[in-house]
């Protein structure tokens, strides 16, 4: 599996993203909504940053379990309550401890909601994986 990452000439680059991804693999992987919650659902804190880590293990557990790695996404769609630059700061930097300075961007998309499924959630990311 390969995946390409792009920027072209004429197009904004994306903070912690890429404009396009061009994926080569044999399978897709969906992977629905992961959250800040622990392994018996309860939210693991109010924070932004909390749920954002929690929910990026979450993430590659998913990952892991259909013989993939994060390294195979290739599109991210994240829900995000309460939308500041700051709080994107915060998101991002807990990403950043979860997966190291090294994690490869992807496509990306950051979609600004009013409440999530759950109550108390801040956060929740999708993904779409080639393997």
């Amino acid at each position: 599996m390969t995946i390409e990452r792009l920027d072209p000439p004429g197009l904004a680059p994306l903070p912690g993203a890429a404009n396009l991804t061009i994926a080569t693999g044999s399978r897709i992987i969906q992977i629905a909504g992961q959250t800040g919650v622990d392994a018996s659902g309860a939210a693991v804190g109010p924070g932004h940053g909390e749920q954002a880590a929690r929910a990026v293990r979450n993430l590659a557990m998913a990952t892991a379990a259909a013989a993939a790695s994060l390294a195979d996404v290739a599109r991210l769609t994240i829900y995000l309550v309460g939308y500041t630059p700051e709080v994107f700061e915060v998101i991002v930097g807990a990403v950043v401890t979860e997966l190291g300075e090294d994690y490869p961007i992807t496509a990306a998309t950051l979609v600004g909601v009013a409440a999530l499924w759950q109550p108390g959630l801040v956060i929740e990311i999708d993904a779409t994986i080639v393997a």
